[in-house]
């Protein structure tokens, strides 16, 4: 008998207990326990009726290389995304993608690591996505993208082909972004936003067409 995937969930959230019903509906994996670091975890040992680790000690009660790991946070600060995905590496854990069954991915396109895709999205050939994404649902990438590390891609966003998004990138509900664009680390482009030239980094992008309305180098994406 084909023993199951045991996996962790690194993150204590709406959106971690969201992960923890698609993980557990994949065939032979399971979700086991969450973990987060110890200065979140206030007085209860559980969460979502499963164990609740600090982080500190995981590695002791679930080494890596029985379990695997999702690092399962949301776009509220984008540079904490990183930092967890950065931890979770640095303790040899195998960290897991999703992709949704109900998404269609071509056969060509490269996944890193920890990347989450949700059901309705489209990508096509020859697209490239590097490490610890999210890509909501029904989301368009096109042919020959390339999409960084670290980065939030809300529902039904549109990347035209041959564009380059940046790491640490958000980009909002509805949103446009054309062919052939490069659009720069930590850039933030609003909801029902159209992007028709390449973004400088750490610039926030609002309108359409877009225009630049401030920059956020210092304190990176948060989105409330």
């Amino acid at each position: 008998m084909t023993k199951k995937t045991e996996i962790l969930i690194y993150g204590m959230s709406d959106f971690a207990k969201l992960m923890r019903t698609y993980l557990d509906r994949v065939e032979l994996q399971k979700v086991v326990a969450y973990v987060a670091d110890q200065n979140f975890i206030k007085q209860s040992n559980s969460f979502d009726t499963l164990p609740l680790v600090p982080f500190e000690e995981v590695e002791v009660l679930y080494p890596p290389k029985s379990y695997s790991m999702l690092v399962a946070v949301g776009y509220s600060n984008m540079r904490a995304r990183q930092f967890m995905f950065d931890k979770a590496k640095k303790k040899n854990y195998n960290l897991i993608n999703y992709v949704s069954p109900a998404a269609i991915v071509d056969e060509s396109v490269k996944i890193g690591e920890n990347n989450i895709i949700f059901q309705g999205t489209v990508i096509e050939p020859n697209v490239v996505i590097k490490d610890n994404n999210i890509i909501w649902s029904s989301v368009n990438v096109s042919h020959d993208v390339e999409i960084g590390s670290h980065s939030f891609l809300a529902s039904q966003s549109l990347i035209g082909g041959c564009t380059k998004i940046g790491n640490g990138c958000f980009l909002g509900f509805n949103s446009t972004c054309s062919q052939n664009l490069s659009i720069g680390e930590e850039s933030l482009i609003g909801a029902n936003a159209l992007v028709l030239k390449d973004t400088m980094s750490f610039s926030k992008n609002i309108g359409s067409p877009s225009k630049v309305v401030g920059f956020h180098q210092k304190e990176g994406i948060c989105v409330r």
